[in-house]
């Protein structure tokens, strides 16, 4: 038995409620969309005062027509939707698209009407698509079908596209053909009363006819969901995402500098990076690379050739080459011998290759063929200028047959030549993909080398570290009842301590007299530090004092201290001081947590002191976990040679910077309660041994 979405992708027969014999209309036009398209299957217009629509016999109501109906598309005035979904259940119809508008995107009275709609649909035990959405379009030849209202001829392909935005999916629909996107199947889910882009996601997963996939999204119900059916799906085939809503506001309002660096774009790159999929800025940008996956082989590696008939062009691919982390190498001799005999003497004989602006097709086919056939490339972008005297399309047209055969990745550069482009298609419908500017074509075979990348990758493993868990159990206990409050400074040592993160060695005196007391007794240098559970930025305020030597500079320092909060009004929030031994050099980092509302706990790694929320040179994932991706946090923060060792400097223990990762994403993972850890500055060193926590909280 077919599944309802099957039906829905697939359907033999298509029963349009609300069928408009008006021309015009949105529900004329998607029936003559259907029609032009070339539908293989029965469509049922269902309007009760027409005889037909578009030619086509009309039906009073679907349930006098004969026969069974796979998709019913509502179309009717919202008032009337639950009506209809009744009538479709007495039909036994068991997929329904809802076009039909005026539901939760309008307000209390349109959620009311949507649950009730849901609640229906869970009662019939049907599946849902929409409503407020465009419709669905699927190109496979045995199908044909385009139900949607939108105009445009959509092409045959490889990518699905699921869009939350109508708008957005209608926009992509009318420009296919000038930008050579081959759709496969196309959805708007609308609203996602009932399927969601997570229940496509999965359908699509296991569907041969679909091998990339590319996704519009303006909220995620599900993030942790979502990671992990995408974490599986990107081992198969690639996820592509343009996630609108990019922000610089926070989460919430935080008292952390991890708190305060975990924008919603932040959250939203974590959960994603971690997926495997590929995050775009832009709409243009996420077809230009799943056309690339979809007419085009992954690269081997990520050395490039480039072959032009114009130098500027080939400069910029150069340059976006080096940007992206690709190469662009040198030939071997026996390459350049026989571009040689190809080539006019003014030419280029390096890589980029410069046929000249008279080169016609047959120069243009072999230069190519035998630069693929180098040892040394693993890609080639071939940019073909508009010369004045040539027909490109025939030029266009040779290269597509000379490397048909070719198991490496090739995309073509057709500039100033957007009407070639249409019949390319027309003339070679398998050929590589094509790009107006050679800039595209190399971030392109970036992202599908990254991807390669991805999938070779090990999955890692979830480490499990021996932990004092009873220790920690008891102090939270003494917390149990209290909201938004922080572990005292001796707290933090003790639950840090129990999971192995080595915070440095502390004494704490309440106020001068105190330190008086004490002063003697302290190996120095120190540091002396005011302690407050709102003193975030303590450094800010005049609140830090180093490299004290005796008892009398320590005393000094107090009073500096002191008298810096005054100046800042925040004498009222010193609560104690804290002395800890003086550590110079190192690179400081910090490492937090923090807490989203859909996604949960996240770990953030970056560069740390009092500038991270200056530099923001930080990243997150979502935990737990794994050793993989612990040590990608670490190596991919912009600032990973100063812990690589520079300028003569030592290299930091890189892997115990990862393993520290670990033990707070396990001590995240075990006790949710905490919402806030920051430990900043967390200095590493290039022996384990010299590594140390200087300051850290702890909010429950």
């Amino acid at each position: 038995m077919q599944s309802p979405l099957e039906k829905a992708f697939y359907p033999g027969s298509i029963a349009v409620i609300g069928a408009s014999s008006k021309p015009g209309s949105l529900s004329y036009q998607l029936i003559h969309n259907l029609v032009s398209f070339g539908y293989k299957g029965s469509i049922y217009p269902v309007n009760p005062k027409a005889a037909s629509v578009y030619s086509i016999p009309a039906y009073p109501a679907i349930t006098s027509i004969p026969g069974n109906i796979d998709l019913a598309v509502l179309m009717v005035p919202k008032e009337m939707v639950l009506e209809a979904i009744d009538d479709c259940y007495k039909k036994k119809i068991q997929s329904v698209l809802v076009i039909t508008a005026g539901f939760k995107e309008t307000g209390k009275v349109g959620g009311e009407r949507e649950a009730a709609l849901l609640k229906k649909i869970h009662k019939y035990k049907m599946r849902l698509i929409g409503p407020n959405c465009m419709g669905i379009i699927n190109t496979h030849p045995n199908v044909k079908m385009n139900c949607t209202f939108v105009q445009g001829t959509p092409l045959g392909g490889g990518i699905g596209f699921i869009s939350q935005s109508g708008a957005l999916g209608a926009a992509v629909l009318r420009t296919v053909q000038q930008n050579d996107i081959g759709l496969a199947q196309f959805i708007s889910i609308g609203n996602k009363a009932d399927i969601s882009g997570n229940t496509i996601l999965n359908y699509w997963w296991h569907n041969d006819d679909i091998k990339v996939i590319t996704l519009y999204l303006e909220s995620f119900g599900n993030p942790r969901a979502f990671m992990g059916l995408t974490r599986e799906i990107t081992r198969e085939k690639p996820i592509i995402a343009i996630k609108s809503a990019r922000t610089k506001a926070g989460m919430k309002a935080a008292s952390s500098h991890t708190g305060a660096l975990a924008s919603t774009d932040a959250v939203v790159d974590a959960f994603i990076e971690q997926s495997g999929v590929i995050r775009v800025n832009t709409t243009d940008e996420m077809f230009d690379i799943a056309k690339a996956f979809d007419m085009a082989k992954l690269p081997k590696g990520n050395r490039v050739g480039i072959l032009t008939n114009a130098g500027g062009p080939a400069i910029l691919a150069v340059d976006e080459c080096a940007n992206w982390g690709l190469t662009v190498p040198e030939l071997s001799s026996k390459t350049k011998t026989k571009l040689k005999k190809l080539i006019p003497p003014e030419g280029a004989l390096h890589n980029p290759v410069d046929v000249l602006p008279p080169a016609n097709s047959e120069v243009y086919s072999a230069a190519a063929k035998i630069i693929l056939d180098d040892e040394n490339i693993d890609s080639l972008i071939v940019i073909v200028g508009p010369p004045l005297m040539l027909d490109t399309l025939e030029i266009a047209k040779a290269i597509c047959n000379s490397l048909s055969n070719t198991d490496k990745t090739v995309m073509l550069v057709m500039m100033s030549q957007d009407d070639i482009i249409p019949h390319l298609k027309e003339m070679i419908p398998v050929h590589p993909p094509v790009y107006r500017f050679p800039e595209y074509a190399a971030r392109a075979i970036s992202r599908m080398y990254s991807y390669k990348k991805w999938k070779e990758r090990p999955e890692g493993l979830y480490r499990e570290f021996d932990a004092d868990k009873r220790t920690v159990r008891k102090i939270l206990n003494r917390y149990k009842g209290k909201k938004n409050v922080y572990l005292n400074s001796e707290d933090v040592s003790v639950v840090l301590n129990a999971y192995g993160l080595p915070i440095i060695r502390s004494v704490f005196a309440k106020n001068t007299f105190e330190l008086i007391q004490i002063s003697d007794k302290i190996k120095y240098p120190v540091v002396l530090k005011a302690v407050g559970k709102k003193l975030v930025h303590k450094s800010d305020m005049g609140g830090v004092e180093v490299d004290i030597h005796n008892p009398d500079e320590l005393l000094r320092s107090a009073d500096r201290i002191i008298e810096n909060l005054k100046n800042h009004n925040a004498a009222g929030l010193l609560e104690k001081f804290m002395i800890q031994p003086y550590i110079s050099g190192g690179v400081e980092t910090i490492l937090g947590i923090t807490k989203d509302e859909k996604a949960g706990s996240m770990i953030m790694f970056g560069l740390g002191g009092i500038f991270v929320e200056v530099f923001k040179d930080v990243n997150f994932k979502l935990i737990p976990v794994t050793d993989i991706e612990a040590s990608t946090m670490v190596s991919s923060i912009k600032s990973f040679e100063m812990l690589s060792g520079v300028r003569g400097k030592k290299a930091v223990d890189i892997a115990y910077i990862s393993e520290c990762l670990q033990r707070l994403s396990q001590l995240s993972n075990d006790f949710p309660e905490f919402e806030e850890i920051d430990l900043n500055p967390f200095v590493f060193f290039a022996d384990k041994e010299d590594c140390f926590i200087l300051d850290a909280r702890i909010r429950v």
